[in-house]
Formats: C-alpha cells, structure tokens, sequence
C-alpha cells in the first residue's frame, strides 16, 4: 500500500521517554520537560523533527550519545533554530552540523494549555457536596499525545516512558504505572512512576483530582482498581467484579500473563467516546462503567460488561501486540469487539451474546457496509484527521463480524492456538493484517490469507439468490448496494454457505449449482458476512417453518428481506408479509430486527397516512408478547424476557396503544424522583410523556434532567427532552445544546436525537447549519462530530433536501468529514428513492 504520510519514525526511532509534567489547574496550564533517547536513521542530515500540537517549546539540548548503553549524555550538539509547523502538528530542530545515523539524547521544556475539548490534557468537571470540582484527564488516542508533550506520536514508534507529575498536595494521582515514590515539596507533590512497558504514545495515560477506589485481585495476583469521583465509586462493584473474572478469562485463553502488575480503570466525568485501553489505566464515560442497581437498565448492565471486556481485550490484542500504522486500526477494534462477545458469553452464558451479536455487531456493519462510499477494513490514512474517520462501524462491527466468520472456518481449538502463536511471536512489536493470518494459517493449515484478503482488502459484502427449481439449487453473487451506482463493482469473495443442505463448504465464484432435495436456509448461524435473498417459493417454504429455526436464523432471514427490499432487490411487501409470520416471535433479539425496520419504514417513507396505518398493525403483530409479558417482572422470566418486555411496551406506547400510553403518563405524572419508575421501563415513559406532554412537562423532564448525575439518566432524558411536538419546545431544546445545561460530551446525542424526530428534523438542520462553526471548534476533535452529516443526511427523503444538503457542505469538506459528507449524500438519495418507489405499495400492503 502506497505510503502517502509522513511518519516520523523512518528517521528517528525513540527508545525511552522521561517525561516531568508540572501541572496547574487551577490556571488550566502545564509545563514541562521531556528527555527523549533513540536511533536517528535515514540519510545524514541537520534536522531532527518530532510531532507536538500547541505547545510551547522554550528549550532544547541534543547529545550524541558515543557509547551505545552508555548513562552520560555524550556529545553535546548546538541546535540553533526552533521551529514549530502548525500545519504538520511538528517541531524541527536544526542543527549546527551534520546528524548522522546514530543514537542522540534530546531534551526539550515546553509549556502548554488544558483545554476543554477532550482530548490531550483536558478538565472532567463535577459536584460533590455542592461544591464545583475538577479533574484532569488524559485522552491520546489516535494523535493526541503531540498535545501534551514533544515526541514521536505513531503507533510504531513504541518506547518506554518514566512519568513523573507535580501536581497540588491534594488529590489523587494515577497513571499506566504503580507509583514509585512521592516527594512533598511545600505546595507541590512530586509523583514518580515505575517504568512502563515498551509501548505506544497514544497508551500513555494520567489522572490528577479528587477520586475514591476499590480494589481486588485476579488469580494471579494482579491488583485491580475501580476509581470514580466520590458520589459514584459505590456504583462500581459490577465492573469491577467484570474486570477481575475477564483478566482471569483473558489470561487462560491467551496464555500469557497480564504485563502490568495492576489494572486501573477510571469512570470519568466528562468523556467523548466509550472508553480507551490506556495499558494499566483504562478510561471510560461514566454510562460505560458505573451500574447503580437502583437505576440503571439491564441494557447498560450489560453494556458495562462489555465495554469492560473489550477494553481488557486490548491490554493484549493492541497494548502488547500493536498494528503498525492506522490502516490496521481493525486489528485493534475488530478484534476486542469480537473477543468481548466470547468473554462475556463465558461469564454469563444466559445472556446468549451470539445472538446479540448478530444485532449489534454484524447488522450494523452491513447496514454501512451496503454503502457505495463505505471504506475497506483496511484503509489507507493519508492525513491524520482522516482516523477519526475509521472509529466507525466497518473497523469495530465488521472487523468483528469477519473474525466471526474466520472463527466459525477454522474451528475453536485452532482459531485460539493461532492467537496465542500470534501474540507470543509478536509481543512488544507490531504488526500488519497479514501477520495475524500468517499465525493462523501456521497453525490451522488452512489457506486463511486467501480466504481473508477479499474481505478486508475490498468494501462491501456479497448478496447471495438462492434459487430452487426441480430438486437443482442455484447460487449466485454480486455486491450488495443498497443505492446501486452507475457503474457497480464486479466483486466476488470467497463465501463460506454454511448449510445443512448439500451445499459446497464455500463459494468463490459468481454462480454455483447443486442438487438438493429440499429448499434451505444458507448461512445457519448467520455466520457468513453476507445476505440472501430467496426466490417466491422457497421464501414461502422457509416462512411456514420458521419455528424449527433458531432466533439467529430467524432474525437473519427477516434482516436479510427487509434490507433486500429496500435497496429494491425485492418488493417491501413481500418482506411486510414475511413479518406477518413472526406473530408468536417471543425473542428479544429477532423483535430488535423488527422494531429497527418498522422505524426505519416510518422514518423513511415520513407519511401521515403510513403512521397512522403502521399503528393497528404493530399492535397486532406485539399483541401476543404483550400478553405474556405484561408490565410486572416475573420470576419465570428469561434473560430475554427481560429485555423483550420494554421493547414490547415500546413499540405499543409510539403506536398510541391506549392502555400503554394511559399507563405511562400515569406513571409519570405521580412520579417524584426518578427511582419511583422501573428503570428498564423509564426511558419509554419519558419520551411517551414528552411526546403527548406540554411546555410543563418538558419543565419536569428538564428539572430531573439538571438534578442528575447519572451518566445514563441524562442521555435517556436527552432523548426525551428532544421528542416533543411544538416548535417552540423544539428550538428551547436545540438552543440548550451550547450551554452549561448540557455537558459537552452529550451535545451530539441532543442533536441526532433532535434529527431522529420528525417534527424536530428541520429545526434540527436549521440550527445544527446556524452553530456550524460552534460544533466544530468544541466538537472538532470528538469522533461523534464526523458522523455529524450522516446523522442529517438520513433524516430526510424529500427530493427538494438534496440540494440544500449539498449547497452547505460543499465547501465544509476536510479529510475526517469527506467520507461522512459522501454517505450522508448517499442515505439521501436511497431515501428519497425507496420512498417514491414504495410509498404507494406499503400504504396498500398496511390498508
């Protein structure tokens, strides 16, 4: 692949950081000094540059070190001029005379500013006892550290790095590391750190403030800590019992010792994404990692779980083996996001998380993956903005959903005997894709890499038609667009067919025939990273069986019709008719499929008429699970009831089913504080009230919203406060985002819910194209703010939008937005075309 950045690391490759940081809160300033050792190579010159972002650089002293391994600083060498290049986050030292190849020691002093974006060195602000508090946080991940101190910051450029933070007396300090020693020095203490491992920049993490912890111990002995401001330390129990039991898990299967000798994981304030895998120090949003057993839902609860699970997956898959270079950030992402599912599985096997794979992993990453402007899993990075670009569903959901598939080929034993080869070879290094299928090729003796290089070297995934006729079945395969291009892509990939039936173990080419004596599903277990489509008599077949299928098949089968239909490879109504046959469906996870694709039909087709008739036919179609389930938990309940009982209320509650609308207004309007509501049912209750409620009710949500210090609360009270009906609510809503109201970490959630909502989604757009400037220069660096046109662009399906949507992002275009701009374009126009195509058909189909 052609290289098309500069790395830095071609002509200096660092060995060893000593980093002093003197940090100031109380002025949000630092200072600092920064000793760097390694190996200049490349060419002879008189420059030596390292990455650095905003910083002020006051000094700097070079060495040539004589000896290699040798303590003194050798050879001092003059630096004459510094200079600083915005435009390429670097700093260029030149020298008096020539650099050649060698081993050098620099050190630089620099001062910098925190700032409130969250990233690099930045503030997580909270109350306790009614007093405003501060922490200060780090967050490096993918380019960040450059903020804070001078360095080499790629992934490659892996180094060891001894800490030390000057920080107030008060107040705790935590790092990758255990402390090594703390000097008190009048006003200031002075924190020192052990060593850390050889390891990335962006891994390296702190935290300076006023924050409580418990701790345990794996198996082995690892010390495991669970910290959070002091209100929210008694929430974190559940994670940290996750945390020991997924290191002692992780451990076996890996077969090597976790590195450090602690794991630190800290529920932040304030924080963009979910979580971040520092080695010895893993930092997440509050939601991800405190369970309150009073109010949180049993969605979150296990969403916890997982976050954990991933993030610990890193310490090994990532931390201890690292991809070389962004292109291969799927190595990463791809693989915590599977391995999380066979952990957690393993801890609590009645959740059944394969099945809830296919929903939340794998139907995900189709759904962009259908996308003509959707991106390989390996994918070229020709500017540093562009990575935040790749945070997205094709590196997480479908890197997973092709280990997946790799997995379900090799078989269990020979897939984790690969790893553990995989990670044992390459520990403390990085690697490329072709690493990791050299490893399980070695050891499973299948041909892995040619099986793997289409589906992580190309974008897309295949439609495969299943035709029967005669005892003779025909398969065939093309790419999957849901809005097919002029000019569509002859693409094949090698197809795992995964039947019962007589059907060949894979299928390379574009058309396959066999005899078969009875018509049957392919992909069983939904294992394949692709759809099918299957002809009238065989889909009539399948529908009339469907109670001898698993939920995985059975979800499957309704996912791939729906999205078949609706890149109009099929009628809507023959998937509409198939999901009449899921009456008696008592799974939480096929009713998922079902709510998503009756939403997506409402939002789409954006019709009075539709609306109305969709109405008496979803409570037809829920009437039976309503039944069963009730309102009441019940000791008989499944795991699944458990979730299948507010969806089920759900979906009656926006059908304005009386009794469940009448029920949740009542619950709300005697309602105190929120522990008064379940808390699996008060998402729902809110949002029915908002939607059926007045200017006094949104007053009420806002009051509980301010009052909050629930992560997950004030997301869930996001939602409703943006569902409501009235213009004049809607902008007081959209205005509240850039105040102190709403923290800066939740502002993306008030505006795609304000999208999502048909009477806000103009309102929404008018304000979001208003503050553009706003959201960019405090959202900028956020991942949430490249999905931004994404999140507008699939709210409409007027033909008149498109030149409005085109006309202000013509010249908002940058390397981390293009993608999104060009996809936003493309959920557009699919709309817009799915809707004059079925709006008339669905009206009947529902009449």
């Amino acid at each position: 692949m052609k290289q098309t950045v500069t790395r830095l690391y071609e002509n200096f490759k660092p060995e060893h950081y000593d980093l002093e940081l003197k940090l100031n809160p109380e002025d949000k300033k630092f200072t600092g000094w920064v000793s760097i050792r390694g190996k200049k190579t490349g060419r002879p010159s008189k420059r030596l540059t390292f990455h650095q972002k905003d910083l002020n650089i006051t000094k700097a002293v070079l060495h040539r070190i004589n000896k290699k391994g040798s303590n003194t600083n050798g050879t001092e060498i003059v630096v004459d001029r510094i200079n600083l290049h915005k435009s390429y986050d670097e700093v260029r030292l030149h020298a008096a005379e020539m650099l050649y190849p060698g081993e050098y020691h620099l050190v630089l002093e620099f001062s910098g500013t925190i700032t409130d974006p969250m990233n690099g060195l930045y503030p997580c602000y909270f109350t306790h006892d009614g007093e405003k508090k501060m922490l200060l946080a780090t967050q490096f991940e993918s380019h960040h550290a450059r903020e804070v101190f001078p360095c080499i910051d790629e992934p490659e450029a892996k180094a060891t790095f001894d800490l030390s933070l000057t920080t107030p007396p008060t107040g705790t300090v935590i790092a990758n590391t255990p402390t090594r020693s703390v000097l008190d020095e009048g006003s200031l203490r002075t924190t020192i750190f052990e060593t850390t491992p050889i390891m990335s920049t962006y891994l390296l993490a702190f935290v300076y403030g006023d924050i409580e912890s418990k701790e345990a111990l794996t198996q082995n002995g690892t010390i495991v800590r669970a910290f959070a401001t002091p209100d929210n330390v008694q929430f974190t129990d559940f994670a940290l019992e996750v945390a020991v039991k997924c290191l002692d898990f992780y451990e076996d299967y890996f077969d090597i010792k976790f590195p450090l000798p602690k794991s630190d994981m800290i529920a932040l304030p304030d924080f963009a994404s979910g979580a971040m895998e520092n080695w010895g120090l893993i930092t997440y949003r509050e939601q991800c990692m405190l369970v309150d057993p009073k109010n949180t839902s049993l969605p979150t609860k296990q969403y916890v779980a997982m976050v954990v699970a991933h993030e610990l997956a890193h310490q090994w898959f990532g931390n201890l083996v690292t991809m070389r270079w962004w292109t291969d950030l799927w190595l990463n992402e791809g693989f915590a996001s599977w391995i999380e599912y066979l952990a957690i599985d393993h801890l609590f096997p009645e959740w059944e998380m394969w099945t809830q794979f296919i929903v939340d992993e794998q139907q995900p990453a189709m759904k962009l993956d259908a996308l003509d402007n959707t991106h390989a899993i390996e994918v070229a990075i020709n500017h540093p903005d562009e990575i935040r670009s790749i945070f997205d569903a094709i590196s997480y959901n479908k890197g997973a959903s092709v280990i997946h598939m790799l997995h379900g080929y090799l078989g269990a034993d020979s897939f984790k005997d690969g790893l553990r080869h995989y990670l044992k070879t390459h520990s403390y290094k990085n690697t490329d894709t072709t690493d990791l299928w050299q490893a399980l090729e070695d050891i499973s003796k299948k041909p892995v890499k040619k099986f793997m290089h289409a589906w992580t070297s190309q974008p897309g995934f295949p439609i495969v038609s299943y035709d029967f006729k005669d005892d003779v079945t025909t398969i065939t395969q093309e790419r999957f667009y849901l809005h097919k291009p002029a000019k569509p892509a002859a693409t094949h990939w090698p197809i795992p067919v995964l039947s019962t039936d007589k059907a060949p173990e894979r299928f390379d080419g574009s058309e396959i025939t066999f005899k078969s004596a009875f018509p049957g599903k392919i992909n069983h277990g939904q294992n394949g990273f692709y759809r099918t489509i299957y002809d009238a008599t065989t889909i009539s077949e399948l529908s009339s069986i469907l109670v001898n299928f698993s939920p995985i098949d059975r979800l499957g089968l309704l996912a791939d019709s729906f999205e078949a239909a609706k890149a109009g490879y099929t009628p809507l109504n023959n998937a509409l008719q198939l999901l009449t046959a899921y009456e008696n469906e008592d799974n939480s996870a096929v009713w998922d499929i079902i709510a998503g694709n009756i939403g997506e039909i409402r939002r789409v087709m954006d019709d009075q008429d539709v609306r109305d008739a969709m109405k008496p036919f979803i409570i037809k179609l829920t009437a039976k699970e309503s039944y069963r389930l009730g309102w009441e938990e019940k000791t008989t309940d499944s795991y699944f009831d458990k979730l299948l009982r507010p969806l089920i209320i759900a979906l009656n509650a926006g059908s304005d089913e009386h009794f469940t609308v009448k029920e949740c207004l009542r619950l709300f309007d005697t309602m105190k504080v929120p522990e008064d509501l379940p808390p699996d049912l008060r998402g729902t209750i809110y949002v029915t009230a908002a939607r059926n409620g007045d200017s006094k009710t949104f007053d009420k949500l806002l009051r509980i919203h301010n009052a909050s210090t629930s992560s997950e609360e004030r997301t869930m009270l996001a939602s409703a406060l943006t569902s409501f009906k009235q213009p004049a609510i809607i902008k007081k809503a959209l205005n509240m985002i850039p105040t102190d109201t709403i923290r800066r970490q939740d502002a993306m959630y008030w505006l795609a819910y304000s999208f999502a909502n048909h009477h806000a989604k103009r309102a929404a757009w008018d304000w979001m194209v208003k503050h553009w400037d706003w959201l960019d220069k405090e959202l900028g660096s956020d991942l949430s703010f490249y999905r931004t046109p994404l999140y507008a662009g699939r709210s409409f399906s007027e033909p008149e939008f498109k030149t409005t949507y085109h006309d202000f992002f013509k010249d908002k275009k940058s390397p981390g937005l293009d993608r999104s701009i060009k996809q936003g374009a493309e959920m557009l126009a699919w709309q817009i075309g799915w809707k004059q195509r079925e709006l008339q058909n669905v009206l009947t189909f529902l009449n």
